[in-house]
């Protein structure tokens, strides 16, 4: 990884920033895309075996294992002789639209990178999305983030449902979500009921996933009631970080949520456009290459 600034945290020498498993030659699915599939399937018949996933995939069986093992650490599922089976959790975005494979590694990259920036016993902040969703999860898997004498290892404040909903399952992480009207298809909470809930919380750390990042617009999204939310959860925070892809880069979509100089932080997957190198640059924003 590379940083605009020597005091950034150097993702690309720790485990969890490490790049997504190649594809395997047979299914060319990466371990995100693999992950998603399965989870999908676990939704719907609450317990798999090792064998029956190899041969939907066109994986090998103990590429499975592996698959099963770090699930089960992660608690998305539990493990049996031969197999998974669900625990009490809403698979809700393995229920949603699959983005592409090369979406879903760039997505994990920029995740893996983001959840390094935290420090155990922090109050978080995410808004909706794919990219907030694999950081918050990997986020609340860190082995790291124990509690002690009745404090939480880390406190995350959740303006997603299902985000909530996976935060929720970790002992050691206190979940916090925002009231609202909750958007069917971002599973964001909206409204005067989750911006006055926000306005009594401060956060040391907001992560804010985009669908459009432009230099002259900021970044973006298509729902002027998100956009509205994600605002005052980036007024009550320390340090504020962007996750994006390179193909958010120049879209602009409906609802501005903020300028690109309101972040602290910008973690991006994939080539960056020289002109918004130097903006980042000139605004003082430090640039996580991943």
């Amino acid at each position: 990884m590379n940083a605009s600034s020597p005091d950034s945290p150097a993702v690309a020498g720790t485990p969890s920033a490490a790049a997504p498993d190649s594809p395997h030659p047979a299914s060319g699915m990466h371990k995100s895309a693999r992950w998603d599939h399965v989870l999908s399937l676990l939704a719907q018949e609450r317990r798999l075996s090792v064998s029956e996933v190899a041969a939907d995939l066109g994986i090998s069986e103990s590429t499975v294992r592996r698959d099963f093992v770090e699930m089960e650490r992660a608690q998305l599922a539990r493990r049996t002789h031969g197999g998974i089976v669900a625990v009490d959790v809403a698979y809700s975005l393995a229920a949603s639209p699959r983005s592409t494979d090369q979406d879903g590694a760039d997505r994990e990259r920029v995740a893996a990178a983001a959840a390094t920036l935290v420090t155990p016993g922090q109050i978080i902040g995410v808004n909706g999305g794919r990219s907030t969703t694999s950081t918050a999860r990997r986020i609340v898997a860190r082995p790291d983030l124990d509690s002690k004498d009745g404090v939480p290892g880390l406190t995350v404040v959740c303006a997603a449902l299902n985000i909530a909903l996976e935060t929720v399952l970790r002992p050691s992480v206190r979940t916090v979500v925002l009231g609202g009207v909750a958007e069917p298809y971002s599973f964001e909470l909206t409204g005067p009921l989750a911006t006055a809930t926000m306005r009594d919380l401060w956060l040391d750390m907001m992560f804010v996933g985009t669908v459009g990042l432009d230099v002259h617009a900021g970044l973006t999204c298509n729902s002027d009631a998100e956009a509205g939310v994600t605002r005052t959860m980036i007024g009550h925070a320390r340090r504020v970080v962007g996750l994006a892809t390179a193909d958010k880069v120049g879209h602009r979509a409906l609802a501005g949520i903020c300028p690109v100089s309101a972040l602290t932080d910008l973690v991006i997957a994939g080539p960056v456009p020289e002109e918004l190198r130097a903006h980042l640059q000139e605004t003082s924003v430090r640039l996580h290459e991943v």
